[in-house]
């Protein structure tokens, strides 16, 4: 999956949690670590839509998840 695409769709599911979803660039560690934990969860789960992946971590990762 290409690593731009990802980066758009969190920024997208950013939106409804932060007003400056900007502030998370795509060079930082945060990001880093986001995109890796998506993969990770891609991996485990073939059948899983993107989506709901995305939009599980970034949850995990707004509200300070001890499981993110």
């Amino acid at each position: 999956m290409d690593q731009r695409l990802i980066y758009k769709m969190v920024q997208n599911c950013l939106k409804q949690y932060m007003e400056d979803p900007s502030s998370l660039k795509m060079d930082s560690d945060a990001f880093a670590e986001i995109y890796e934990k998506i993969k990770t969860s891609q991996n485990e789960d073939l059948d899983s839509d993107l989506n709901e992946i995305i939009d599980d971590v970034v949850y995990g990762y707004v509200t300070d998840s001890p499981y993110f």
